[in-house]
């Protein structure tokens, strides 16, 4: 299995990187062949992260944003097919009920890409709110995980019993120096 996340710009830093690293090695239980960090910056936003369906095109695959914070051991994530998180049940009604911020295949789905490539400018205007957005209007096939993950904003001051991973999403601050909480415990040391 391959594990993948995406770092690019001033918002996350190497330090990010290796935290996602840490957690998934000291609390996640997964066991991994490699763990890949694609670093170019072609959008300057969250599209970077479909470089991946190009650059993977085998294997398992299992990619994580890095504002998560995870803290137990995680379900097998891993799937056959193309398979995002359904955040309906944990946002308001957004954009689209689909996150990207845990995103598994296994093989070739390099359709993706080239969907995008195929008109990157006018994807890139008509869902300038994100790539979930074009996930969930322009892909016809793609799965989601069963309840899996939700947002720290509901869990803020007492860690669920529910889920062992979050997303930080506008909560990301919480990982940098100075913020302390339950959730500090599981970070990377700085």
């Amino acid at each position: 299995m391959r594990i993948i996340c995406c770092q690019f710009g001033e918002k996350f830093t190497q330090w990010h990187v290796e935290n996602l690293k840490y957690m998934i090695d000291n609390f996640s239980g997964l066991k991994y062949d490699s763990f890949e960090v694609i670093k170019r910056d072609l959008y300057g936003n969250w599209y970077n992260k479909l470089q991946m369906y190009d650059r993977f095109r085998d294997g398992e695959n299992l990619y994580f944003d890095l504002d998560m914070i995870i803290f137990g051991k995680l379900p097998n994530l891993i799937k056959n097919n193309f398979t995002l998180l359904d955040d309906s049940y944990w946002r308001e009604p957004a954009h689209t009920p689909l996150n990207s911020s845990v995103v598994s295949w296994t093989g070739d789905v390099s359709y993706i890409w080239k969907k995008f490539k195929s008109n990157e400018e006018y994807f890139l205007k008509k869902y300038n709110k994100g790539s979930d957005e074009f996930y969930y209007r322009e892909l016809k096939y793609y799965q989601t995980y069963p309840k899996v993950c939700e947002s720290i904003a509901n869990h803020i001051y007492k860690k669920p019993d529910n889920y062992n991973m979050l997303t930080l999403g506008q909560y990301h601050h919480i990982m940098e120096k100075g913020w302390n909480g339950w959730y500090s415990n599981f970070f990377l040391p700085r």
